[in-house]
């Protein structure tokens, strides 16, 4: 047909005819690629239907190699789980408290260090000398006041000789009284003996001079009484001046006493001196204040450090204990209230990388006030961190373990998987299809899903696999030998196999 068509075209290309159209010919061009597509998209369209009515076919037959595990019943335990943040339970800036050069550093950065262990030594010369000082003065008011004892006790000696001559004069004025009595009464008699006589001498019984002698004896009595009167006057005046003597004298000791006050005030003030001095000598010696860790050491020897500088020499943080702070939500503190009043509760940690080795510890702390910000409340455990796994910092998982649930549902966690209407798992029904069954998880412990809604206790489900199923479709259980010689198949027909798919995709086309 080819051949007659070139013949045409030769022959009217020959003739002396006008040539066709150009725009017939596009035409004619047009509907042959247009009859030429049409055609291969019909072609198309029934090897795609044959292809998809063959993979439909091999769908309905397809038999999904599947891993189960069974429903079971166990004790649990209920926890809270939340991202805890490790903290030290004492931090410590070693600053010092006196001005001085570093001397001496006797640990080194990151060593456990204990209470009381010897950090750092200052320059403690002038310290030294300025406790020298104060002893000195010290020493010099305290023989002030043993000066001040000694006059007070000479001063308390005078008091004594004038209480003593105080005393003798009393007596010499007792004894003045005493003379006097005796003086009048022995005035009074002579008085008598005058009076009796110059009666008698009146009456001419007796002679002028014995009257005259009686006389003068009464006149003489006289004169001694004035005489003793004006002793006792004497002797007044004396006592008087012995009182004035010793109250003076009682003046003098209490100002005695009131210097020796004064000097043990100054020795006390001296002495609270030295002992600032000596205080201050203590601060060139800077200890460990808590067991614990150090950090990075700030200064080395010879740098001159100030008191109280804000730039501490070493930062020591306690690691054993420590803390782990988390917080949980508001609505679970409840529940954490109820179940404290039973004792301790448990918390472990685990770090990401690590599930499988918890560390123990206790609930020690529940905060006092709920973050309205995030609605949380701020729980801490203590743990012992003996082996130093913990660094305070560090972000862990922890878990609070509030009580035990008796015979929960329990399944593999990875049996549970995610769908668009939420969890579900493949249960294996008794024809070895599977059918998918909504789940609610209330928590996953060890590997285990606890199951609030779903399968029930008994029922299999499958736990890999479920990438190629959907609810209806059929399975076939794995074993451990069925992998392996499924294994050994795979490996010894796969070149057959891969030989194949060309032939079959070239009978296709």
């Amino acid at each position: 047909m080819n051949h007659e068509i070139s013949n045409d075209l030769t022959e009217n290309s020959i003739k002396p005819e006008l040539p066709r159209s150009p725009r017939k010919i596009s035409l004619v061009i047009l509907g042959v690629i247009l009859l030429a597509g049409l055609g291969f998209l019909g072609i198309h369209a029934g090897a795609a239907k044959s292809d998809k009515t063959e993979k439909s076919g091999r769908n309905r037959q397809q038999v999904t190699p599947v891993t189960v595990a069974m429903v079971t019943q166990k004790t649990v335990p209920v926890q809270l789980q939340a991202i805890g943040n490790v903290q030290s339970g004492s931090t410590v800036s070693i600053t010092p408290e006196a001005s001085g050069r570093i001397i001496g550093v006797y640990f080194k950065k990151g060593q456990d260090v204990k209470k009381g262990q010897l950090l750092f030594t200052l320059d403690d010369r002038s310290q030294t000398a300025a406790i020298q000082q104060a002893q000195g003065t010290v020493a010099k008011d305290q023989a002030s006041v043993q000066q001040a004892r000694a006059t007070l006790a000479r001063d308390l000696g005078q008091v004594d000789q004038a209480k003593a001559t105080l005393i003798k004069d009393q007596a010499l004025v007792r004894q003045a009284q005493a003379t006097l009595a005796k003086d009048q009464a022995q005035e009074k008699f002579a008085k008598g003996q005058s009076d009796r006589y110059g009666t008698l001498y009146k009456k001419g019984a007796i002679s002028l001079d014995q009257a005259q002698q009686y006389v003068a004896n009464s006149q003489a009595s006289t004169a001694t009484l004035q005489a003793d009167r004006e002793a006792i006057a004497n002797a007044e005046a004396v006592l008087k001046s012995d009182r004035v003597a010793l109250t003076n004298a009682g003046a003098v000791v209490q100002g005695d006493q009131a210097a020796i006050a004064n000097a043990q005030a100054v020795v006390r003030s001296d002495q609270g001196a030295l002992d600032n001095t000596k205080v201050q000598l203590s601060y060139a010696k800077i200890y460990a204040p808590i067991d614990g860790r150090a950090g990075n050491i700030l200064v080395t020897l010879g740098n001159v450090v100030q008191a109280n500088s804000t730039t501490p020499l070493v930062t020591i943080s306690q690691i054993r204990p420590i803390q782990v702070a988390f917080s949980i939500p508001e609505t679970n503190l409840p529940q954490v209230q109820k179940y404290m009043q039973n004792g301790k509760l448990k918390v472990d940690v685990t770090f990401p990388d690590n599930q499988a080795h918890p560390l123990p510890g206790v609930l020690a702390f529940v905060n006092n006030t709920v973050d309205n910000t995030t609605g949380t409340i701020q729980l801490i455990g203590d743990f012992d961190n003996t082996q130093g796994h913990l660094f305070p910092g560090q972000f862990v998982n922890a878990t609070l373990t509030l009580t035990e649930q008796p015979n929960a549902t329990v399944v593999p966690s990875q049996a549970v998987q995610n769908g668009p209407d939420g969890q579900f798992v493949f249960v294996v029904k008794p024809d070895m299809t599977v059918e998918n069954v909504p789940v609610t998880v209330s928590s996953t412990i060890q590997g285990l899903d606890v199951v609030e809604k779903g399968p029930q206790p008994g029922d299999k489900i499958v736990t890999d696999g479920q990438a190629n199923l959907v609810s209806g479709s059929k399975i076939r259980i794995k074993t451990a030998g069925n992998d392996s010689n499924a294994r050994r198949g795979r490996g010894a027909g796969g070149r057959q196999q891969g030989g194949e798919r060309p032939n079959s995709g070239g009978g296709d086309s």
